[in-house]
């Protein structure tokens, strides 16, 4: 293994893995009469300001030309709008369906950013990462029935929530691919960190502001009840502690991480590598700190998953070549 990819794996690793604080606090924050619009809401706003002091005054001036800085920032800006919508999406469809299926199918989008990387950038395939990433997919479909097999009866009927989750998957497929595709340019991956991370809080923060809006105009007294969380002090303890250890992990291992790992040709497993340690880490944290009792099927997905991270690290093995 290269140094680069050493160092791009083990940095997604550590971001896969604290994505795991977001479920936990999507989780909670119901229970602490919040809506989560506002806490996304909130969270960029934190972003942007800490990003913009941050660039001010300790970062030094880009080492590429202007129009490189504007059009990666613009893709990334992009990236947090549409991120935004497919979280949108999937919290649709869980509040009419089956959460584990929705969460699945959903996840499931790591695939494209997989796919671009290998057709269009001629990011390196063996026969081993093809494997992973199928390993991956089927712990995916196990942890998405195991969840099924408990989840609550919701108030939505059809297949409505099957709509939902495929537009969160089409909208997490535009969202990730444009997430990588700056990191395969070398001029690209010059641009500060903080730039990027500031270009796609803005466009999450862009975002936020359609569903303010529209409930303003249709339903005032909903959108009060949803800033009526302002008061709640436990809607700061969740801003930061999402935004304390994202920005750090945003700054110094999800950006960085995948300019590594494109620098080793490995780009296009950026995204699959994330979700199998989130499945992983969220699994674990389910069983040991939530007390939930693992069936079977949960643990199958936790092995496969696993499985699934070695085989995607390979770097030995025959390639697939188009």
């Amino acid at each position: 293994m290269t140094a680069d990819l050493i160092t791009g794996i083990w940095k997604l690793l550590l971001v896969g893995a604290s994505w795991c604080l977001v479920g936990v606090i999507f989780g909670m924050a119901p229970k602490k009469k919040l809506d989560t619009d506002l806490i996304q809401f909130m969270s960029a706003i934190v972003s942007i300001f800490a990003s913009i002091i941050i660039a001010l005054f300790f970062i030094p001036p880009a080492s590429c030309a202007l129009k490189t800085v504007l059009i990666a920032c613009g893709i990334y800006f992009w990236s947090g709008f549409m991120n935004f919508w497919g979280l949108q999406a999937m919290g649709a469809g869980m509040a009419r369906g089956p959460n584990g299926a929705v969460w699945g199918i959903m996840q499931s989008a790591m695939i494209a950013p997989f796919t671009v990387g290998f057709l269009f950038f001629h990011q390196e395939m063996s026969i081993g990462r093809g494997l992973g990433l199928i390993l991956i997919v089927a712990a995916l479909v196990l942890f998405a029935q195991a969840k099924n097999a408990k989840s609550p009866v919701h108030s939505g009927t059809g297949s409505s929530w099957r709509f939902f989750a495929l537009l969160a998957f089409g909208l997490i497929c535009v969202q990730q691919s444009l997430a990588t595709i700056p990191s395969y340019y070398p001029e690209a991956q010059n641009v500060s960190a903080v730039l990027k991370t500031l270009a796609s809080a803005a466009g999450s923060f862009a975002a936020s502001l359609f569903p303010f809006t529209l409930n303003a105009l249709r339903n005032p007294k909903q959108l009060k009840q949803t800033f009526s969380g302002i008061a709640n002090p436990w809607l700061y303890i969740f801003v930061f502690a999402m935004q304390f250890f994202g920005l750090i992990f945003a700054y110094t291992c999800f950006y960085p991480g995948m300019d590594a790992m494109a620098r080793a040709n490995a780009g296009s497993i950026s995204y699959p590598l994330m979700v199998g340690s989130c499945i992983v880490s969220f699994s674990l944290y389910a069983i040991f700190g939530l007390k939930e009792k693992a069936t079977p099927k949960q643990m199958a997905a936790i092995a496969l998953c696993l499985l699934g991270l070695i085989g995607i690290c390979m770097t030995a093995g025959p390639s697939l070549v188009l």
